[in-house]
């Protein structure tokens, strides 16, 4: 007999409980639909944008969801609502301030570091380049290997096993391969590309 008293009480605390997460899902709906419209155009006019608007509202609609606030007063939930959905808004303002001035920042670097120089030395640069690109494909290719990788900064332990070598190979290969470049070189017209 007390058997089945626990079953019907433990059925009963059962039903009672899904009948507490439908009324309070029922009662979240509600909110939404009462508040998501206000809710929205509030972050618009707050953050500027109807997507971040959105997110931001439906952000604060999860966090309504996931912990509910205890409140004394059906009132009170607007009130919760739009200070959540407020504090996500200027938190995004915020971030915003703070990764336009990290991409101001690194532009203003990159326009320091890599600021056009005098034209003349540009082509020079480019004419230079295009000599050394050309030297390097007359080379034996494992003599072009070892200088791309070496000037690359690999170690001769990472030459060595990127070519199949000894590392005690590696100096007299990256020797031999620099007076190949350097006589491949001196062969090319500065103007234009002669014989090699």
């Amino acid at each position: 007999m007390a058997l089945t008293a626990e079953k019907t009480t433990k059925g009963t605390q059962e039903a009672k409980s899904a009948k507490e997460a439908e009324g309070a899902e029922s009662a979240f709906e509600a909110a939404f639909r009462e508040h998501w419209p206000r809710l929205v155009a509030t972050l618009y006019r707050l953050v500027g944008e109807s997507d971040e608007a959105e997110y931001l509202a439906l952000e604060t609609f999860w966090r309504l969801h996931r912990d509910p606030p205890p409140l004394a007063h059906p009132e009170s939930l607007r009130g919760w609502l739009y200070r959540v959905a407020t504090n996500l808004g200027l938190n995004a303002l915020r971030a915003r301030r703070r990764r336009q001035g990290y991409e101001a920042q690194a532009g203003h670097l990159d326009i320091q570091e890599n600021a056009p120089g005098d034209p003349a030395d540009e082509v020079e640069r480019a004419q230079e380049g295009s000599r050394v690109r050309l030297a390097l494909a007359h080379m034996k290719p494992r003599s072009a290997q070892v200088l791309v990788l070496r000037h690359s900064g690999f170690s001769y332990a990472e030459i060595a096993a990127a070519l199949g070598v000894v590392p005690g190979s590696v100096g007299v290969l990256l020797a031999r391969a620099e007076k190949e470049f350097e006589e491949r070189y001196q062969r090319l017209d500065p103007d234009g590309f002669g014989n090699l």
